[in-house]
């Protein structure tokens, strides 16, 4: 997996592009479609959809992790969690790109955990609009 963002909420460095490599764990796909939902009196039931939005929920492998490859995920996660779009790509890496897309953070959805033995674990969701 390879991450590719401009540090909004700068901890790490002096400002320019950053990226992240590292595997994941689990990479599921959830399309989902956004808009409204209007049922009549008479039953009829009638949809108005804004945007098609592919949701990617992404969990990494267990990471041994030096202070300032956990400053630069922490750095991510803060530069990115309102909205702000970066590129991801699940299977490429900086030297071998796959299909990087430009895609967003879910609101919240990043979450950090250590293992018992000094590891960290993240998961988040990155959401891509289709049309």
């Amino acid at each position: 997996m390879l991450i590719q963002y401009t540090p909004t909420r700068l901890l790490v460095g002096d400002g320019s592009d950053y990226q992240i490599e590292s595997k994941l764990k689990r990479y599921d796909c959830n399309d989902r479609p956004e808009g409204k939902e209007h049922k009549s009196l008479s039953g009829k039931t009638e949809y108005t959809i804004y945007r098609l939005e592919e949701e990617y929920s992404c969990q990494t492998v267990p990471l041994s992790l030096t202070h300032t490859e956990l400053a630069r995920w922490r750095e991510f996660k803060r530069s990115c969690a309102f909205g702000e779009f970066f590129t991801f790509d699940a299977y490429g890496t900086a030297d071998t790109p796959d299909f990087p897309q430009a895609v967003q953070l879910k609101y919240k959805s990043f979450k950090e955990k250590r293992e018992k033995d000094g590891r960290f674990i993240f998961s988040f969701t990155v959401v891509q609009v289709i049309a």
